[in-house]
């Protein structure tokens, strides 16, 4: 998020400071969801002119939200170490060899998350993983929910249970991807769109979230939380998301076999009361089923365990092993 304001700023720097002062956002504040937020809301109320000033304005940081998360390569390059697509979803790939592969009998592993780029998918490409993402397996590739509800099989001619395919898990994208385009025939997936449909941070964002395909990734999240033993673990998530919050916060009350792993680089400052993780802090105090760890998400993934060390590991010593981790309290990743 600061890359993102510090290259807005960039960009628009004949006329950032205008509109900041034209929002009543502080200077000092870069938070570019919070701007562009205020620059939605102000819209309304100004003048004509400006008005217009502001729209072109967030055409533009837009574009760049866009263009950033449609080159990933690109994103270390303004700490001088550019990194190849392999390098930069190392992170991923890890992640998903260690929460993915399951027994059989389980459900899929699902994936929900509000990042538009590509991480995940090409992760799951270097890991060979089957993804079930909502879209048809026809070119266009079309969305339609029902996929999340079918499966890949291994065709045998031998009778029995069936044979599922290892590896696959669900992709949810809340928030839509880079590849998605927007056309007569619904969403279609098409990695050279120029206008995907994406929801941008803006106070409509809400009201988006319950147009078609977001409304069924949403019922989809609801869903999953109200499940009976369910795990949630939030990966640099925010809080700043309404009307992801709510759900999260409902299951923490009300399912008594929910757990709440959260996993943040600077949680110390938000679970302040009075500052963005205020209701966490509190349902943390009240005794809710969560815990949270200090850590970046690059060295995250490689703390949870394989499926191979899972299997051979009794409950005492994954116990033990996870209590490990929620005790060490390593330094954040600048």
């Amino acid at each position: 998020m600061q890359a993102l304001w510090d290259e807005a700023a960039e960009s628009q720097k004949a006329i950032i400071t205008e509109i900041c002062d034209a929002v009543g956002h502080p200077k000092d504040n870069k938070d570019i969801v919070a701007l562009l937020i205020r620059c939605q809301g102000a819209q309304a109320f100004l003048e004509k002119t400006k008005a217009d000033k502001i729209e072109t304005f967030i055409e533009a940081v837009e574009g760049i939200i866009r263009d950033k998360c449609q080159t990933i390569e690109t994103w270390e390059a303004v700490k001088g170490t550019k990194q190849t697509t392999p390098e930069v979803v190392t992170p991923h790939s890890t992640l998903l060899s260690r929460v993915v592969p399951r027994r059989q009998d389980l459900p899929r592993t699902r994936i929900f998350t509000t990042n538009y780029d590509l991480c995940i998918e090409l992760a799951a490409k270097e890991k060979r993983m089957p993804i079930l993402d909502g879209f048809d397996l026809i070119t266009p590739r079309t969305f339609d929910g029902r996929w999340f509800d079918y499966d890949f099989v291994r065709r045998s001619t031998r009778e029995g249970a069936p044979d599922y395919l290892e590896s696959v898990f669900h992709l949810y994208k809340l928030h839509g991807s880079v590849d998605w385009d927007r056309s007569s025939d619904g969403i279609v997936r098409d990695p050279k769109t120029k206008t995907p449909y994406l929801i941008y941070p803006r106070n409509q964002k809400f009201a988006q979230s319950f147009e078609q395909p977001f409304l069924e990734m949403m019922s989809r999240f609801q869903t999953a939380l109200r499940e009976k033993d369910t795990a949630l673990i939030l990966v640099g998530f925010g809080f700043n998301d309404h009307h992801l919050n709510q759900p999260i916060y409902h299951a923490l009350a009300t399912n008594p076999n929910f757990k709440l792993l959260v996993v943040d680089y600077a949680p110390e400052a938000k679970l302040v009361p009075g500052q963005s993780w205020d209701t966490l802090a509190l349902l943390q105090k009240s005794g809710a089923p969560l815990d949270v760890i200090q850590m970046d998400f690059r060295d995250f993934p490689s703390l949870l365990p394989t499926y191979s060390q899972a299997r051979a590991s009794n409950t005492q010593e994954q116990a033990a092993r996870l209590l490990k981790v929620l005790s060490a309290k390593p330094s954040a990743t600048p």
